[in-house]
């Protein structure tokens, strides 16, 4: 089993698990890439460690309670991998159930991630946290 795929697991688990420690799967400084999630969520940024864990501490939109249909692919190169999963959860405004699909390609150093880009549907993702109306706002520039 590669790094990448080490880290991987322990992103997913520490997903579901308790959110708040899914920063210590990051390195102290990370870049995460996300070119589907305009106009909802920046495409690149670079973060810190402690950037990220105040990030997940705030997550007031969802609690995750599981991931299925779990696929982790190992590359030609030990430090990176390809993740596909569905995550589930529920919302915390009305606790209505929701699930996202993801895939994402991670790269590692020391078992840790330094890069990844995240690839979901912008559409999901703001069903699942209702942020329909921001999403189409953004889209038909109504401000």
């Amino acid at each position: 089993m590669s790094e990448a795929t080490e880290t991987a697991q322990r992103f997913l688990e520490r997903t579901v698990a308790d959110l708040r420690t899914l920063a210590d799967v990051y390195a102290e400084r990370a870049v995460i890439e996300m070119p589907f999630a305009a106009p909802l969520f920046p495409e690149r940024r670079e973060v810190t460690r402690e950037e990220l864990r105040a990030g997940f501490s705030r997550t007031g939109g969802a609690r995750y309670t599981r991931v299925s249909g779990v696929r982790i692919h190992e590359t030609a190169d030990p430090a990176t991998a390809v993740i596909e999963y569905r995550l589930h959860g529920v919302t915390a405004h009305d606790g209505r159930e929701f699930a996202l699909d993801y895939v994402m390609v991670i790269t590692t150093e020391n078992g840790l991630i330094v890069h990844s880009r995240d690839y979901s549907s912008v559409v999901q993702a703001a069903q699942a946290l209702g942020m329909t109306e921001r999403l189409v706002a953004a889209m038909t520039g109504a401000d």
